[in-house]
């Protein structure tokens, strides 16, 4: 790692809820840094907004860059939290697997899990387990609802690696793929990162269509066979689309109300 990008990174993990606010020489004593080394960090970290000034008292506390890095943070959780009721809702009308993901870096991150109870199931993608953007459903979704000018970056960074024989590893066939994930709102995994599991997955969308996570359930490829796709991605859609309005829900209401009804009764082969 870059060292004055790492002793910068040092200088902002130094605050917390105890201690919000340094001088220059209290952070330079912390960290055993030249008081000069020590200014030049701290004003490189000003001039981003990642910290600010206290009416001129020589302190420094953290800027509104870093409060605005710290609620995206911050949002997975939440996410993760309204979107687990309607987890194990889904769950429970599918009896499959249910997943929740979101995009960190160039990677697709499990934010929460609900296994099936049935006795053959899916439980290979485990919370903070990452995978790649190109292969399988939770990851594809994903990929597809990102801006599309971003796909080429991310998949010349990561590649695209061979999990199993029906991993998509062509870049043309799988952007053509990702178009029609966008076109039918949900995507179909067949066994292309686990043998033997299928996957159905949708996105969880705000009101201005930009991404926040994505919907997958997944399951033994007998159990999720192709006739039921379409019903899977019918249910899968109603779910993230719940989730969506729940996360976009002022918190006063929320707060009224936090039972999930089921207001989508499970449909024949679904």
């Amino acid at each position: 790692m870059n060292r004055s990008l790492s002793h910068g990174l040092e200088v902002l993990l130094l605050f917390d809820a105890a201690r919000p606010a340094f001088t220059v020489l209290e952070i330079a004593d912390r960290l055993h840094f030249s008081q000069s080394k020590t200014y030049r960090l701290v004003r490189t970290l000003v001039h981003y907004g990642l910290l600010e000034t206290q009416n001129g008292s020589g302190r420094y506390s953290l800027g509104m860059n870093a409060l605005r890095l710290g609620l995206l943070a911050q949002q997975k959780f939440n996410v993760a939290i309204i979107a687990l009721p309607f987890m194990k809702e889904l769950s429970r009308l599918t009896k499959e697997t249910v997943l929740l993901t979101s995009v960190q870096g160039n990677k697709a991150i499990c934010l929460e899990r609900v296994e099936s109870e049935e006795p053959i199931r899916y439980s290979l993608f485990t919370p903070g387990a990452r995978l790649p953007l190109h292969a399988g459903a939770s990851s594809k979704v994903l990929l597809a609802f990102l801006p599309e000018t971003e796909w080429d970056t991310i998949l010349s960074r990561e590649g695209l690696p061979r999990f199993t024989p029906h991993t998509i590893t062509r870049r043309n066939v799988l952007k053509a793929q990702l178009k029609e994930v966008r076109s039918l709102g949900y995507a179909f995994s067949d066994q292309e990162v686990d043998r033997d599991v299928r996957a159905v997955a949708a996105p969880i969308l705000n009101s201005r269509g930009e991404l926040l996570a994505g919907l997958t359930v997944a399951g033994p490829a007998y159990r999720i066979h192709k006739k039921r796709v379409q019903s899977l991605g019918r249910l899968v859609r109603h779910y993230a689309a719940r989730i969506a309005r729940q996360i976009e829900e002022p918190v006063d209401r929320r707060r009224r109300g936090t039972r999930v009804r089921n207001s989508f009764p499970p449909q024949k082969g679904a």
